[in-house]
């Protein structure tokens, strides 16, 4: 299934159809089905899609996190690193430096927009930041900020407080996105690598307050790729600080997760966190009526038509809690409630898909 998926976007790409194939070849990559080096052959017909510099990049280093053996991958990433790269400048007084993004590291291959960081106000577990991750004000913060809000404040760097609303977020890489009506002009520029290298050096930024450094800490455990372990062991608030790097590249996020013996906190890789934003806005893509559900952070499809509970983990939708619910059909029938053979789940099938991983089993047992 994913790999005719991406066939039909390629094709559609080669056609000159680059919204269409880029959409085809995304929920290819959804499935989780395609081997790494088919991934990365995928990663790298998206950035084909696309004209900006930054997605492209993005798009490269995806592919490189799926196959770091690719070698198409590798040169593309290094000729659009070498054509983004400043010509010297003549000499000149340097003003002086009013903000972390002039003091870190000086001479730096991109601007990290220091409007980009703003402070998230009103969550349970205190203040926290956020970034901004797309232009029109779409931001990135952890789900240990928001815990399970609906709405929150965002304080941008002017001072002046805006609406947040929740959007979507992922629990199990404590991701969470938030929507405000104010857009910026540019985003901070990604890293270019597929992991972060061994004791480089992180600088994590808190909103309003100063810059803090530290390193990536070499582990022999074994964990996922979207974790960054640090030695940071103290954070300044709720968490969801941007990581950069030293030549001020976007690596990842800081967040409350500790290790069990250490207390060292973890990050989340910049690679994960805009394939998670890729994963949203395909989801709000489609043109079907969701609603987001603050107990599992999912996009239902239930509650976004009307119905009492989330199809994924059966919490009361926020604007049934206050009515007299009465029993209704089951929003998604087609399948009954089957078992889904790649999750066990039994939360339905919709358009042949279980409604909790996405998977499209090979069989269902009736339940």
């Amino acid at each position: 299934m994913s790999m005719r998926l991406l066939e039909t976007g390629i094709a559609a790409i080669q056609q000159g159809k680059r919204e269409e194939g880029a959409r085809f070849v995304r929920i290819a990559l959804r499935n989780d089905e395609l081997p790494p080096a088919v991934a990365a052959v995928a990663y790298l017909w998206l950035a084909e899609t696309t004209d900006d510099v930054v997605q492209k990049r993005a798009y490269y280093n995806d592919a490189l996190s799926a196959d770091p053996a690719n070698p198409d991958a590798r040169e593309r990433l290094k000729a659009l690193l070498a054509a983004q790269s400043p010509q010297p400048a003549p000499p000149a007084s340097t003003p002086e430096a009013t903000s972390f993004f002039q003091t870190v590291n000086p001479p730096r291959p991109g601007n990290a927009p220091e409007d980009a960081i703003v402070r998230v106000i009103g969550g349970p577990n205190g203040p926290g930041t956020a970034f901004f991750v797309t232009q029109n004000g779409l931001l990135a913060t952890t789900r240990y900020v928001i815990g399970g809000s609906e709405r929150i404040t965002i304080e941008l760097r002017n001072r002046r407080q805006v609406l947040g609303v929740v959007m979507r977020s992922w629990p199990d890489i404590d991701l969470a996105l938030v929507q405000i009506d104010e857009g910026i002009s540019e985003l901070p520029p990604i890293a270019p690598y597929a992991r972060v290298p061994d004791a480089a050096v992180l600088i994590a930024v808190p909103a309003g307050g100063q810059p803090f450094r530290g390193k990536q800490r070499p582990t022999k455990r074994v964990m996922a790729s979207h974790w960054i372990p640090t030695d940071f062991v103290r954070l300044p608030d709720a968490g969801g600080n941007p990581l950069f790097d030293e030549q001020n590249y976007l690596a990842g996020m800081l967040t409350r997760n500790t290790s069990r013996n250490s207390g060292y906190v973890y990050g989340v890789h910049i690679a994960t966190i805009r394939r998670r934003v890729d994963q949203y806005l395909e989801e709000t893509g489609t043109g079907e009526r969701r609603a987001y559900c603050p107990a599992c952070g999912y996009l239902s499809r239930a509650t976004g038509n009307g119905y009492f509970f989330c199809e994924i983990c059966g919490s009361v939708a926020p604007h049934a809690r206050h009515l007299n619910r009465y029993p209704q059909p089951d929003p998604f029938p087609e399948a009954g409630r089957a078992t889904c053979m790649h999750c066990g789940a039994q939360a339905g099938f919709h358009n042949g898909r279980c409604l909790r991983c996405g998977q499209t089993p090979p069989a269902q047992i009736p339940s």
